[in-house]
């Protein structure tokens, strides 16, 4: 009689413990198959075993049965980890975190009405209202350049846009006469 091994199919494990020990490396080369990181691969193996462990009974290749549900449970693995970096950078997902930013040319031409309105104002309303809303300095920011107190610079900011609405009131948006060609 000969001392070399059989080369027939290997007996199917009896218990639970001997399943694991034999397919280990099976195991191995499954989650080197799909790059499964060290921390998730452990509970893939958890929840293929659970399910194994669930059917004992029903199964007639358990080694087969088991690294063919782990297959399945690490491509389930990455087709969720997919899912989740589209869901990351969905158009609608991405609109209701940005802010909505007016278009340039409505910014330029908003600009532009100003300007126009600061015409009708002194030149040190224009030039505080300039400073305090276009350039966007505090309030004590404006009052230390122009050499004014920090309550001066509230009372000319207030009568200045006063005046500016009650120009506005008269003769309408700067941008309507240059349109209807007033101006």
């Amino acid at each position: 009689m000969s001392d070399a091994p059989s080369t027939g199919p290997a007996p199917e494990p009896a218990t639970f413990e001997e399943l694991i020990a034999t397919s280990r490396p099976k195991v191995r080369r499954v989650f080197a198959h799909f790059r499964i990181p060290h921390q998730d691969a452990e509970d893939l193996l958890q929840e293929a075993l659970i399910v194994t462990f669930k059917r004992w009974s029903e199964i007639r290749h358990k080694e087969g049965w088991l690294v063919v549900t782990l297959r399945f449970k690490c491509s389930i693995y990455w087709r969720e980890k997919q899912t989740s970096r589209l869901q990351a950078v969905d158009p609608s997902f991405l609109e209701v975190l940005s802010e909505a930013v007016p278009p340039e040319q409505e910014r330029e031409e908003m600009l532009w009405d100003l300007d126009s309105l600061f015409g009708c104002l002194e030149e040190r309303h224009s030039a505080l209202l300039y400073l305090r809303y276009l350039s966007g300095y505090s309030t004590a920011e404006c009052a230390e350049m122009l050499g004014y107190n920090v309550s001066s610079v509230r009372k000319l900011c207030g009568r200045a846009v006063a005046k500016m609405l009650r120009r506005l009131d008269e003769s309408g948006p700067p941008s309507l006469r240059r349109s209807n060609g007033n101006e």
